[in-house]
């Protein structure tokens, strides 16, 4: 199982995860909050579904190697509200910032700094088929 939780991501097909949005996106995408709850993401307004590309690369919060240095001050609450972090993560190459930790409490959500690793998902793609 600490495997598992320790590398999730191998496990599952991130293609076919949905993500979700809630609140207003006009024009272009910039980087956003993300949640695997429909429902909690549904309650800050309109609700976009997303798919995260396979590629996308992403930043663990909760490594020690961020825990120091210039991230050192980096939050899953802080990063969307300050621009020098946002683009410090993105000279590092990451695409997506997560903490494991987080995860693991139940606290589902990502930040996706680079809004290019996304797809929108059209409603006929989220019906089961």
């Amino acid at each position: 199982m600490k495997l598992l939780l320790e590398n999730w991501r191998e496990y599952m097909n991130e293609a076919e995860e949905v993500w979700y949005h809630g609140g207003k996106i006009e024009g272009g995408l910039v980087p956003l909050y993300l949640s695997t709850s429909e429902n909690l993401s549904s309650m800050h307004g309109e609700l976009y579904p997303f798919k995260i590309s396979q590629d996308a690369k992403w930043m663990d919060l909760s490594d020690l190697e961020f825990s120091i240095g210039s991230l050192a001050m980096i939050s899953m609450d802080s990063i969307g509200y300050n621009e020098e972090k946002i683009n410090k993560v993105r000279e590092l190459g990451y695409d997506i910032v997560w903490d494991k930790k987080d995860f693991r409490q139940g606290y589902e959500q990502v930040f996706v700094v680079n809004p290019e690793v996304l797809t929108p998902v059209e409603e006929q793609d989220e019906a089961p088929t």
